[in-house]
């Protein structure tokens, strides 16, 4: 399992350098891309000198690779290196805790297309220490990785509130309070410098994503074009903003209630969080597959939901990153994106079927397969 991790990730660097060019203007990681646009470098700090479009997190990762590897094809590789390690380490850590379905983090095509795209394994190795660590009853560190998570890529805080509601659930208010202060505490920590030092610089990442309209890979996409809501010019971000925002708390709402009443899996609920959100943005990057990745080894899903999501993973890397870079007709975008983005809404929507269904007597034969590999809360 390891090699095939190594293989994986060897395959997926030598894709990456394949399309790398043009001093980092071309390539398929968003790194250089970043680097090069921003320009950061080690005399230019992110968000005090430069402006840069990323959560703090994910600006001082790219500020510490230039450090390291001055350069975008430097900092590129120090952070493939710095990724490729965690994922090694996502690897051992399913595989003890899940053991043979560990295989399905180890060559999932999301490692393979997306592990050196972005920070967001990175995000991906805080979250699972924090549930690793809520599952040991460790709830200060809990809270701390979730923060630490969230200050990277904003996605593990919608796993805070989920974690409390399990806390609560057994009557644990001080466990349910520690979650929260450690959170606050280490995401304050790590913004408060950056917002003190230059207040515009440090917020107009988030005023950058308030702008973003919403994007071909979301099915609201397709949805506001069905019904007549603008999808571009003046207006639609914020008719975008509002209904993503309002969706996300409406549904995320119902799984903290969800999981207070029917004390589900810690592990089944951060999975039906974490696709809740992917369902309510208005913006869907194809990276963010690698969000859910771990929870196909974590939680029993059938390898047919694993497969689906893969193909559906593979088929949107081949139309998106093909029409981007001039190789594919637009024709796919067009036809095959749509079906692509309906199939993995459908995904979704399964998942969140499946993590928050009531808990269901298994016959002794399925306790063994299903539930053994992998601890309950």
């Amino acid at each position: 399992m390891l090699a095939a991790t190594v293989g994986v990730l060897v395959a997926g660097f030598a894709m990456q350098l394949a399309f790398y060019g043009h001093g980092g203007h071309q390539a398929l990681s968003d790194l250089p891309r970043v680097l090069v646009h921003r320009r950061i470098s080690p005399r230019e700090f992110p968000y005090v000198d430069r402006v840069i479009e990323y959560p703090v997190g994910a600006g001082l990762l790219l500020y510490l690779a230039t450090l390291l590897a001055p350069g975008s094809l430097g900092a590129l590789t120090a952070t493939a290196v710095a990724s490729a390690a965690l994922c090694v380490a996502i690897t051992v850590a399913l595989e003890r805790r899940c053991g043979g379905r560990a295989w399905r983090w180890a060559v999932g095509t999301p490692v393979l297309l997306f592990a050196f795209q972005n920070w967001d394994v990175f995000a991906i190795a805080a979250l699972l220490a924090a549930l690793f660590a809520f599952q040991n009853r460790r709830d200060r560190l809990s809270g701390a990785m979730i923060g630490l998570g969230a200050a990277i890529k904003l996605f593990p805080a919608v796993a805070l509130p989920v974690l409390m509601a399990l806390r609560l659930g057994r009557d644990d208010r001080r466990g349910a309070a520690r979650l929260a202060g450690w959170a606050a505490a280490v995401f304050v920590a790590l913004n408060l410098p950056f917002a003190i030092a230059r207040p515009t610089g440090w917020w107009w990442s988030f005023a950058f994503q308030g702008r973003r309209e919403a994007t071909w890979g979301t099915a609201w996409f397709y949805l506001y074009r069905v019904v007549g809501v603008p999808v571009h010019g003046a207006g639609s971000a914020q008719v975008a903003n509002m209904i993503s925002l309002a969706a996300l708390a409406v549904t995320l709402a119902w799984l903290v209630w969800r999981a207070w009443r029917a004390h589900l899996d810690t592990f089944a609920a951060t999975a039906a969080a974490i696709a809740l959100f992917l369902l309510a943005t208005k913006v869907y990057s194809p990276t963010y597959d690698l969000w859910l990745l771990p929870f196909f080894a974590l939680v029993p899903f059938s390898r047919r939901l694993w497969l689906t999501f893969c193909a559906v993973d593979l088929g949107v890397f081949v139309v998106v990153y093909g029409y981007l870079d001039g190789v594919g007709p637009s024709w796919m975008v067009h036809v095959a994106l749509p079906l692509l983005v309906l199939v993995r809404a459908a995904v979704l929507v399964r998942i969140v079927v499946f993590t928050t269904r009531p808990a269901r007597p298994l016959r002794s034969e399925e306790a063994r397969r299903e539930v053994e590999p992998c601890e309950s809360s």
